[in-house]
C-alpha cells in the first residue's frame, strides 16, 4: 500500500511533468474514443446495408447489355410468370418481393405534360406493325407497399391511404389536381404493349411528389410524358397479375430475391439457370445502388481510422520521449530509494502505478469528452461525404433503351439515396477496445521508466549528484 500511496503523492509532487504526460495521453484517448465510436457505428450500419442491398438479388432481362453484346430485340426471351414464383422457392432465399411495371394508356384522364387535343387517343405502330395507343402513364406494382422507394422521404401520402386490396391504387397529387380526381374515384387503364390487359382501379390515396419530373434528360427532351414521375400509378402486384399474365412479355419484371447469405449469389444463380432462366437475364445485386448508399460511410470509416492511426503513432513517439525525460529527471529520487534498500521491482512498480493512475484519470475524462463530441463530429463528416457522393452520381443515365415494354437505363441508382444519418453509441465493444489502448499507453510510458530504473546503480547516482 505504501508504494501506491507514494505513487499518488508523486503525482502531486511532479505535477508539471505529470500534467504534460496526462495531456498527451488524454489527447490520444480522446481521439481513439471518437474514432473507434464512429468506426464501430459505421461498420454496423454497413453490415446492415450489406444484409439488405448486398443480399437483394435482382433477376431482370438486361437489354442494354444485350445491345452491347450485339443482340437485338428479337433475341429477347420471355419466361412464364410461374418461373419467377419458382425461383422464390430456393433454399438460399429468406424472402422475395415481386415488382413489375407496365406502360399503360387511358382516355379517362389527361397525363401530366400531355398537351394533345385528345388525351389517350394518340397512336403509333408497334414492332409487329399493329396500330396501338401511345402510353400515357406507368402502372407500378409491388407485393410489399412498405418497400416502395422514396415514400417517407420524397413522396408522402397526403390524402387517403396506401393500397392494400386488389384493384386499389394511389396517384400523384399533380395528376389528381389536373384531372379533378379524388379518393374514391375510379380510373381505367389498358396495356400499350400487352394490349389485351385492362384494369379498372379505385383511387384510395393521393401522394405528394418531390422527385425530379424525369429521371434523365433524354426523357424530358423527347417529350416522354408517360415517364414523367407524376404519371406513376402504384398498385399491388396481385392487381397487375389479375389480368391473366402468362409470361413477362409487355412487363418490366423487377423481382427482388433476398439471400440468407450474400455469399450464396452464385449458387442461387446456378439454381435458377438450371430451372430455365435464359442467359439474357442478369442475376446480380445492384452494386451501383450499394456503392451510392454506403459511399459516405465507407469514406467516414477510412478517414476515422487513418486519423486515429496517425495520432496513435505520433502520440506514442511523443509519450516515449516525455517518459524518458521524466525518468532522467527523477534519477536522484531513484538513487535515494535504492540506497535506502528498496528493491528495483518495487521502484519499478511505483513508476508503473503512476503511469496507470494517469492513464486511468485520462480514460475517464477521454471517454466523457469523446462521447460528447463523437455524434457532432460524425454528423459533420457524413454531411460532407453525402454531398460528394450526390455530386458523383448526379449525372444520371447516359444510355436509355426501350424494348419489350421496358425502359432501361445504365443508371441503377434511381430511388436510392446515400446514407445521411448515423447514430453513434458507446457500446461495450468500444469501451473494451479503448481500455486496451489505455493499458497499452500506460505500459508504454511505464516500461521506459522500468527499463531505465533497472539499469541505474544507486551509489553511482548519488556520487554524480
Amino acid at each position: 500500500m505504501y508504494l501506491i500511496f507514494n505513487a499518488m503523492k508523486n503525482l502531486v509532487r511532479n505535477k508539471e511533468r505529470n500534467m504534460l504526460i496526462a495531456g498527451i495521453t488524454l489527447v490520444i484517448i480522446f481521439v481513439v474514443v471518437v474514432a473507434l465510436t464512429i468506426n464501430n457505428a459505421v461498420a454496423k450500419v454497413i453490415d446492415d446495408i450489406r444484409l439488405d442491398l448486398g443480399s437483394r438479388v435482382e433477376v431482370r432481362q438486361d437489354f442494354i447489355e444485350m445491345r452491347q453484346s450485339g443482340l437485338g430485340r428479337e433475341d429477347a426471351s420471355y419466361i412464364s410468370i410461374d418461373s419467377f414464383y419458382a425461383f422464390a422457392q430456393s433454399g438460399y432465399l429468406r424472402k422475395a418481393i415481386y415488382n413489375a411495371d407496365m406502360y399503360a394508356w387511358s382516355d379517362t384522364f389527361r397525363a401530366v405534360d400531355d398537351y394533345s387535343d385528345n388525351p389517350g387517343d394518340t397512336t403509333r405502330i408497334n414492332d409487329n406493325g399493329e396500330v396501338v395507343k401511345v402510353e400515357t402513364c406507368k402502372l407500378i406494382s409491388t407485393s410489399e407497399p412498405d418497400t416502395i422507394a422514396e415514400f417517407g422521404t420524397l413522396r408522402e401520402i397526403v390524402d387517403g391511404r396506401m393500397f392494400s386490396a386488389i384493384n386499389e391504387c394511389i396517384v400523384s397529387e399533380a395528376l389528381a389536381e389536373l384531372n379533378d380526381l379524388s379518393v374514391g374515384d375510379s380510373i381505367e387503364l389498358s396495356g400499350t404493349y400487352a394490349t389485351d390487359k385492362n384494369y379498372s382501379l379505385n383511387i384510395v390515396g393521393i401522394y405528394t411528389d418531390a422527385t425530379e419530373d424525369y429521371t434523365n434528360w433524354f426523357l424530358a427532351m423527347n417529350g416522354r410524358f408517360a415517364d414523367n414521375r407524376r404519371n406513376e400509378i402504384f398498385t399491388s402486384f396481385e392487381t397487375l397479375m389479375s389480368a391473366d399474365w402468362e409470361t413477362n412479355a409487355g412487363l418490366d419484371m423487377k423481382m427482388e430475391y433476398f439471400l440468407k447469405d450474400p455469399d450464396d449469389i452464385r449458387n442461387f444463380e446456378a439454381e435458377v439457370r438450371s430451372i430455365g432462366l435464359p442467359i439474357t437475364y442478369n442475376v446480380s445485386i445492384n452494386q451501383a445502388a450499394y456503392d451510392k448508399v454506403t459511399g459516405p460511410l465507407s469514406g467516414m470509416k477510412g478517414a476515422a481510422l487513418t486519423f486515429m492511426a496517425v495520432i496513435l503513432i505520433l502520440g506514442a513517439i511523443v509519450l516515449d520521449l516525455v517518459s524518458f525525460m521524466s525518468v532522467k529527471e527523477r534519477k536522484y529520487e531513484v538513487g535515494v530509494l535504492r540506497a535506502m534498500g528498496m528493491e528495483k521491482s518495487k521502484v519499478a512498480f511505483g513508476v508503473l502505478a503512476e503511469a496507470a493512475m494517469i492513464s486511468g484519470i485520462c480514460l475517464a475524462l477521454g471517454l466523457g469528452a469523446g462521447i460528447l463530441v463523437a455524434q457532432p463530429i460524425a454528423d459533420n463528416m457524413l454531411e460532407g461525404r453525402v454531398a460528394a457522393v450526390n455530386e458523383e452520381f448526379a449525372g444520371g443515365a447516359n444510355r436509355v433503351l426501350f424494348a419489350g415494354g421496358q425502359m432501361q437505363t445504365d443508371d441503377n441508382t434511381q430511388g436510392y439515396e446515400p446514407k445521411s444519418d448515423i447514430k453513434v453509441n458507446l457500446d461495450a465493444q468500444v469501451i473494451v477496445q479503448i481500455i486496451i489502448v489505455t493499458l497499452a499507453l500506460a505500459a508504454l510510458s511505464g516500461v521506459i521508466g522500468v527499463v531505465l530504473i533497472t539499469q541505474y546503480e544507486p551509489l553511482k547516482i548519488l556520487r554524480e549528484r
